[in-house]
């Protein structure tokens, strides 16, 4: 092969890379604009961004390069707690030591880069899974990673502030390809076991049973474990649902062939190396659960934030700007592309285990994000250990985009093979000619109807309402628009493309004909068609979900009072019943809060704080103090009192709030543009609690003692892990020298 033909094809598998650049930069413009600003959901005065994720990041650049040590325990919040075995701290998630933690780059700046290099990543794995895993074209894998990439759930996550998660979503189809090549590839070892059985009479080969470097075999399986571990140490739950979606799969798909052929045919999972390589994440974390709060959630606890039925029509209708839990819409052409795709592989008997496996998917993850509207969340609950630590149901609706963005692509392969099929059926004779000729008539008028119904909705609103709202006119033009794009004869939109030739010449060279496997080659104005419609529609809707904010704005609130209490001498700690300092405030300003926002709290010091603030406790909370669900947390405890002398107890020297206190122990000093700054005369002095961390009173009381053996333990399992797997493959490496 030339040079010059190597350089036509990097430049052709480019065009359809590119875009995936493009619709990232598209999705972060208020921070392509302004990298130094916020990431942020439009009108919202909070975000898990500034709640956790900015003050975590600060806090280990901190640890690492000001004061040389690994940050194990964190005391700048909740009078402290264990921040190693805390997932939201990010420790072990590889790319933060290069975009957050490394001092080369502003920390916001390195967000910003993040939050784009993962978002291209979801559509690029999305559209390496299409190409490498299920053999589809070039326009039906951009499409399906527009749809994944560009996803409004996503979005409106990113602008929540759930940076793990975000992270977390690109690795999805990562996992989900390498776990489909590798069962690809024991499907295919099956087979030559089998052959080499018959020829040795039935006697299994020893190389297959005694070989201890035999997953070698299978570097996907490898590969598999390595992605898995990667998604887990980014978010937890992500990583969940990930191995559900695989599991689903290995049922649906191998597990009947494993079975019938070599019980031991999956015996090379990458469930080993998984929890090998995580272990330095979930083994500390497993350790400290008993002493959270959160292994003692109700039903209720868990499943908050449940998705109500009412929220599924917005499949249909775009909520923009909406809340980023019961954020539903995938795009009305990714429904249409989707349902087309479905019956198009159902046609297909080869491929109905995809449209089995895709469709029960997603009808799954609808269901359990219904959470307690729905019934199948409390049954799992019941016989599932530990499903309630995932909490908020609706997270499970990746998977629907997953699904959705799958089966779009698909169908878009079909949109490209409509002129074959049509062809095969003219030549058809007789009654069943006759029949077929009928049908396909009923059939262009049962998709003109279809075609027209949305347009002359929206008309009719804006004739008996008035002006139709935005979501309600992208609905009309764009199902229309997409219905009619998988109805029209191939024949009409090459004509349309020929029209704009040669803008197009590229697509119609005879080396994008000769290299496409798929019939969508024969028009490409179609796959363009449909990428331009999905771009378009989903574009508007995350238009809504993100905007930037500027540093001097998102650290305004509380900085006056914290200026203040950071020039106070001596170590204390802050107390503030309204939240009037947040934590990346305090973080900025080196203060230790007795309160604080975290999912992971130890339960004895729970319980001490809420009855200091003047309150019983009341179940799980990710706030401390608890705020009641629904209320302003700036005023809700205006008329309770807290206890001077058991803060006191915490070193809690301060307490702010956005309210006069009345109590004869709390002197008054002053108000800083509106925080209400009180001095506790009852405080008593901040006590060491040793070189592992833990939280003593000034009494001498113990509430938590924290023990780091359990992350020396990790840190052991996955260095063990990681050898192993260097190891195994030299040998390989040395074995394939040999051969």
């Amino acid at each position: 092969m030339g040079n010059k033909t190597r350089a036509s094809i990097i430049v052709h598998r480019s065009l359809f890379i590119v875009p995936l650049f493009i619709v990232s930069l598209l999705l972060l413009w208020p921070v392509v604009r302004h990298p130094g600003w916020w990431i942020w959901k439009p009108g919202a005065e909070h975000s898990d961004l500034a709640v956790t994720h900015w003050p975590n990041a600060h806090f280990t650049r901190q640890a690492l390069w000001n004061e040389g040590r690994f940050p194990l325990w964190r005391p700048a919040i909740m009078s402290g707690t264990p921040f190693a075995a805390n997932p939201l701290a990010g420790l072990y998630y590889p790319p933060n030591w290069f975009f957050l933690f490394l001092p080369w780059l502003s920390l916001e700046a390195g967000v910003n880069l993040s939050m784009w290099v993962h978002l291209w990543l979801a559509g690029a794995a999305m559209y390496a899974l299409m190409r490498r895993g299920l053999g589809a074209g070039r326009w039906g894998a951009l499409v399906a990673a527009i749809v994944y990439e560009a996803s409004p759930k996503l979005l409106a996550h990113l602008g929540a502030g759930h940076v793990g998660w975000v992270q977390a979503w690109g690795w999805l189809p990562v996992v989900v390809l390498c776990w489909l090549k590798a069962l690809q590839d024991a499907g295919c070892r099956m087979q030559d076991t089998e052959c080499r059985m018959q020829k040795t009479g039935g006697e299994r080969p020893s190389s297959i049973l005694h070989s201890p470097f035999s997953i070698l075999h299978s570097p996907f399986s490898i590969l598999a474990g390595i992605a898995l571990a990667i998604q887990f140490c980014a978010d937890v739950r992500m990583a969940a649902y990930t191995l559900a979606a695989c599991l689903w799969l290995l049922l649906v798909r191998y597990l009947p062939f494993a079975i019938r052929h070599s019980p031991f045919a999956i015996r090379h999972s990458p469930f080993a190396i998984f929890l090998g390589l995580s272990a330095c994440q979930w083994l500390p974390l497993v350790a400290l659960l008993p002493a959270t709060t959160r292994a003692q959630m109700t039903m209720h606890d868990a499943a908050v934030w449940s998705l109500p039925w009412r929220y599924l029509v917005g499949l249909l209708l775009a909520n923009h700007g909406g809340f980023h839990e019961w954020m539903t819409y995938v795009g009305v052409s990714t429904l249409v592309l989707a349902g087309v795709g479905g019956c198009a592989l159902w046609r297909k008997r080869e491929e109905r285990w995809r449209v089995g496996w895709l469709v029960s998917l997603l009808v799954g993850a609808v269901w359990f994000s219904l959470g307690e509207n729905g019934g199948l969340f409390q049954v799992l609950w019941r016989i599932v250990p530990g499903l309630g630590l995932l909490r908020v149901p609706p997270r499970a609706w990746g998977l629907v985009v997953f699904a959705m963005a799958v089966l779009a692509g698909s169908g878009v392969e079909e949109a490209g093979s409509r002129e074959q099929e049509a062809r095969g059926r003219k030549q058809e004779a007789g009654d069943v000619g006759q029949r077929s000729r009928v049908w396909r008539l009923v059939s262009r008028w049962l998709k003109l109807t279809a075609a027209s119904f949305p347009p002359m909705l929206v008309v009719g609103y804006w004739l008996l309402v008035g002006v139709p709202p935005l979501n309600l006119v992208m609905f009309g033009l764009i199902s229309s628009l997409t219905i009619a794009l998988c109805s029209l004869p191939i024949s009409n939109l090459q004509s349309l493309s020929s029209i704009l030739h040669p803008p197009f010449t590229i697509l119609h060279s005879p080396f994008a004909v000769r290299h496409s496997p798929f019939a969508i080659r024969h028009s490409p104005f179609a796959g363009l068609a449909a990428v331009l419609l999905v771009a378009a529609d989903l574009l508007v809707v995350d238009a809504t979900l993100v905007e930037a904010r500027p540093p001097e704005e998102v650290f305004a609130e509380g900085r006056a009072a914290a200026v203040w209490l950071a020039a106070q001498p001596g170590p204390f700690r802050v107390y503030s019943p309204s939240y009037s300092i947040p934590q990346h405030v305090a973080e900025l300003y080196g203060l230790a809060l007795a309160d604080g926002v975290d999912p992971l709290q130890l339960r004895a010091y729970a319980d001490y704080l809420t009855r200091a603030a003047g309150l019983e406790p009341q179940g799980y909370s990710v706030t401390l103090p608890p705020f009641l669900e629904g209320t302003d947390v700036r005023t809700a405890l205006k008329d309770v009192v807290p206890d001077a002398e058991a803060l006191g107890r915490l070193g809690v020297r301060y307490v702010a709030a956005a309210f006069p206190i009345a109590n004869r122990k709390l002197q008054w000093m002053g108000q800083f543009e509106g925080v209400y700054v009180y001095r506790n005369e009852a405080t008593g002095p901040v006590v060491d609690a040793g070189p592992d961390g833990g939280i003593v009173l000034s009494d001498g009381t113990t509430l938590f003692r924290y023990h780091r053996w359990p992350v020396y333990a990790g840190w052991a399992v996955s260095g063990v892990t990681v050898v192993g797997l260097l190891v195994s493959w030299l040998v390989g490496f040395i074995k394939a020298k040999r051969r």
